[in-house]
């Protein structure tokens, strides 16, 4: 439990410096949530190989760059977000086609996989599965990680308008600081709830440590995250400004908190999902009585895309 405790410490820490690095420069956090990324995509690769779900790992952990290659193309060409998404789709197809050529270019190698792990399958039907499980890991979760690249440059790709009170008011450092700040009470509060009261549990099969009363207890924690928020920006004169100019009261932060806290728990449990598909208790070690970085921001990502589409409804 100590280490557990001096872990969060830190994690909660280095969450502060990554969103005040915006100060300095927005490349500086693009760069630390693409270093997330590309180690979230090894670990829930390495998870497939476990769970007999073979692809390609190198390539699953090299997409992050290449939809960062796109955050950069976007910038430098002036795209907006539909711009954008239209990397996501255009890059999907494109890297499906170039994982299937890989595995025919060096079809001695795959064909001496198939016999090392004795898959009873024709190499053709091998090479097509392998490249779709490898898309899988591109979608999940490198997609949902690069929602961030999105959040970090609201004004770039034109999701925000460049006169809108919401840009006025630095809105990006807001929804930064309420997308952690509902996943880390959601996790802490369902973690002490749901340890303190017990009581049945909420998936037995998938994830037998969780209870309904931590459910509870996190979307409890949700909202008290979203309201703090709140509560400390409305002290501050421009974001006032915009909560009175875009009619923004209380009632939006309480859904804001409440719908972010259901989606991570929803994301922690597709995570411990996979994990129990795999046989798996982590996804690995990078955070000490934590597990691996999957483990830690499971629901952060769901919490971060539900943020930008509820962003994208008060645009």
């Amino acid at each position: 439990m100590k280490q557990r405790l001096i872990t969060g410490f830190f994690f909660v820490l280095g969450i502060v410096l990554l969103i005040a690095s915006r100060l300095l420069s927005p490349i500086i956090f693009d760069l630390g949530i693409g270093v997330f990324a590309v180690i979230g995509a090894v670990e829930v690769a390495r998870v497939f190989e476990r769970g007999k779900r073979y692809l390609n790992i190198v390539m699953a952990s090299i997409y992050p760059a290449i939809l960062y290659l796109g955050v950069c193309i976007a910038l430098s060409k002036g795209w907006n977000w539909l711009g954008y998404l239209g990397w996501y789709a255009g890059s999907l197809i494109v890297y499906y086609l170039l994982v299937v050529a890989v595995s025919y270019m060096l079809i001695n190698k795959t064909r001496e996989e198939l016999r090392t792990k004795k898959i009873e399958t024709t190499i053709h039907k091998y090479i097509i599965i392998k490249s779709l499980n490898t898309i899988g890991v591109c979608l999940y979760p490198t997609i949902l990680f690069s929602m961030f690249f999105l959040i970090n440059h609201l004004e770039s790709f034109a999701i925000v308008s460049s006169n809108s009170l919401l840009l006025e008011s630095n809105i990006d450092f807001m929804l930064l600081i309420a997308i952690f700040a509902v996943q880390i009470l959601t996790d802490s509060l369902a973690m002490v709830v749901g340890s303190t009261f017990k009581g049945p549990k909420l998936c037995p099969i998938v994830s037998p440590k969780k209870t309904i009363s931590g459910a509870i207890g996190g979307v409890i924690g949700g909202v008290i995250g979203s309201m703090v928020v709140f509560g400390f920006f409305f002290l501050n004169g421009p974001f006032k400004a915009m909560y009175v100019g875009l009619n923004l009261n209380v009632w939006y932060f309480l859904f804001f908190g409440f719908v972010g806290a259901v989606l991570c728990q929803c994301g922690d449990i597709f995570a411990s999902y996979l994990k129990r598909k795999a046989r798996v208790k982590d996804y690995g070690t990078f955070f000490p009585g934590h597990g691996g970085v999957m483990d830690r921001v499971d629901g952060l990502i769901w919490v971060a895309t539900f943020a930008l589409i509820f962003l994208f409804i008060l645009a």
